[in-house]
């Protein structure tokens, strides 16, 4: 069918300004990434405590030493997600942030994958930031 990637305006914690990201959404995937090459032009990188090994993507292991916590604007709303900061060459060209699964489940996102669109209601995003926060 397809991959869906959507541009979006993003940041983190200490950027002013958004930049426009590809944001490929993978519903197989359990968690959130982003390249090192985008995350560290936005500042607010921090290092792991531990490596985080993941399988799947690249050469079938791959893994972190980095997080950030990124600001996405969807539905004018900006909506915060920590995304695990993996090397360049795990992903495709095509895209900048990996969605996974957990980002999806928390703001209640899900795909049309026949018309590669994304639903995104505003009202779930806004109860995902009071979930985040009561948590």
């Amino acid at each position: 069918m397809g991959d869906i990637i959507k541009r979006y305006e993003a940041k983190s914690t200490e950027t002013e300004a958004g930049r426009r990201l590809r944001f490929l959404y993978d519903s197989g995937s359990p968690r959130t990434f982003i390249k090192k090459s985008a995350a560290l032009k936005m500042k607010d990188v921090f290092e792991l405590r531990n490596p985080r090994i993941f399988h799947g993507m690249g050469d079938g292991k791959f893994s972190a030493t980095h997080a950030m916590m990124l600001l996405v604007k969807l539905k004018g709303i900006w909506v915060d997600y920590l995304c695990y900061v993996v090397p360049d060459k795990v992903f495709e060209e095509e895209y900048d942030v990996l969605v996974g699964h957990d980002f999806m489940r928390i703001y209640d996102i899900s795909l049309n994958l026949r018309k590669r669109d994304v639903i995104i209601s505003k009202g779930a995003l806004i109860s995902g930031m009071k979930i985040k926060k009561a948590a």
